[in-house]
């Protein structure tokens, strides 16, 4: 039984907390702290959808059952780990990773579907998670070296039973023998971890149903054929967890969804040894290494803004690649780095989201706007008064806190996401 909460995470730095609390207020949203983690709020009043207020649009803060969050947070991977996420779209627990491991570390997501994938895309774009990259693959086949990875974050396809408030027909669509090739996908998954894991590595496998096979019949699976060892993840607070239906199982998370949010399962596996892993020979990527110093580009970007790694072209798109996937990932691996803009007859382009590459502080050519009706009217298409001097695209700022880039005509600002 799950009741209806709504819950989302803020997006931001420690000190732009209160900026977007104060975005989200001033459009007439309510909200409340969660106890399990201090970035996760709990929605109290919505006076229109929160997935159109000027904070989600400009991915300062991301809608997310909290159920949902608990994978990364178990996970727990530290500042400037290399993480793998296994079956990532839409990207809830990717983005929610890439803020864990931080600026020096790096998370790659894979997805099989094609247009999931490009959801994924869209929404690291939206929230800046340039610490990614994504990648399209069936999981189960990655062409990945074993014994490459620390940390993997596993969050299969499953039956989705611990979702019915939101898909009250799951439990009627995947029944009795329906899913059986969900169970056995992620066998397969569970297998492909293992061989990709080093020895002393460790893996969160979770799902979002209640069925015994897809849960505690995994997690044994794990261990007694393929050798994991299961390690107990602690309880998060304001959760209610109900006993394993298997035994054996201390240190599982069975979340009921009584509490609020979604029903769900977690469960810690390390792989046994302590070893450390085994690198490929460094990749090289099938695009043009560029320098956006030489090209045309706006007053307004900081390119020291962006991590350490390099800068690529692939067909006028502009690509950045962080330097642990340019270090980790083999050659023959298809991959994606960050989208930051594209060069068009040697100009460089900012995307208009790429706050990554604005200054902390707005510089004399940004838009400082204090009135969240002011970017709400940008994005509908109206324009702002903008000063005679200088073009754009210019910085977008609400009070302090970076947005991202907009455009500049004339005497008017103009906002343009292409």
């Amino acid at each position: 039984m799950t009741t209806d909460l709504r819950t989302f995470r803020l997006v931001c730095s420690t000190k732009d907390v209160k900026t977007v609390e104060e975005l989200l207020r001033a459009q007439g949203f309510e909200f409340r702290p969660e106890p399990f983690y201090s970035m996760a709020r709990i929605l109290e009043k919505e006076p229109f959808p929160l997935g159109e207020s000027v904070a989600a649009r400009f991915g300062r803060i991301y809608i997310q059952d909290r159920s949902s969050m608990l994978p990364p947070l178990m996970l727990a991977p530290e500042e400037g780990d290399v993480v793998l996420d296994m079956c990532s779209a839409p990207g809830s627990k990717t983005g929610l990773l890439a803020r864990l491991v931080g600026r020096n570390g790096f998370v790659l997501a894979c997805e099989p579907s094609g247009d999931r994938l490009a959801l994924l895309r869209q929404n690291m774009r939206k929230v800046q998670a340039v610490n990614t990259a994504t990648m399209h693959y069936e999981s189960q086949k990655l062409p990945l070296p074993p014994s490459s990875w620390k940390i993997i974050q596993l969050d299969p396809p499953c039956s989705g039973w611990g979702t019915l408030n939101k898909n009250p027909k799951a439990m009627e669509v995947w029944k009795g023998e329906k899913t059986v090739p969900l169970v056995n996908l992620q066998r397969k998954l569970l297998a492909k971890a293992y061989d990709l894991l080093a020895p002393g590595g460790r893996l969160v496998y979770s799902t979002c149903t209640t069925n015994v096979q897809e849960n505690e019949e995994q997690t044994r699976f794990a261990v007694e054929e393929l050798g994991f060892e299961h390690f107990a993840l602690p309880h998060p607070e304001g959760f209610t967890i109900a006993d394993p239906l298997l035994p054996d199982m201390d240190g599982v998370l069975r979340v009921d969804g009584s509490g609020g949010g979604q029903g769900f399962y977690l469960c810690g596996l390390r792989k046994p040894g302590d070893e450390e892993p085994q690198l490929p020979e460094s990749c090289k990527p099938a695009g043009r290494k560029v320098d956006i110093k030489k090209t045309e580009f706006p007053d307004s970007v900081d390119l020291s803004a962006l991590p350490e790694g390099e800068i690529y072209e692939f067909k006028d798109k502009v690509m950045f690649l962080n330097r642990h996937a340019l270090k980790i990932l083999p050659r023959e691996l298809r991959w994606q780095g960050f989208p930051v803009g594209k060069i068009n007859r040697g100009k460089f382009k900012p995307d208009p989201f790429a706050r990554c590459l604005l200054p902390k502080k707005p510089d004399s050519t940004a838009l400082v706007i204090d009135k969240p009706q002011d970017i709400t009217n940008l994005l509908s298409g109206q324009s702002l008064p903008a000063p005679a001097k200088g073009k754009g695209p210019v910085g977008l700022y609400y009070n302090d806190m970076l947005l991202g880039f907009t455009g500049k005509k004339g005497t008017r600002y103009i906002w343009t996401d292409k």
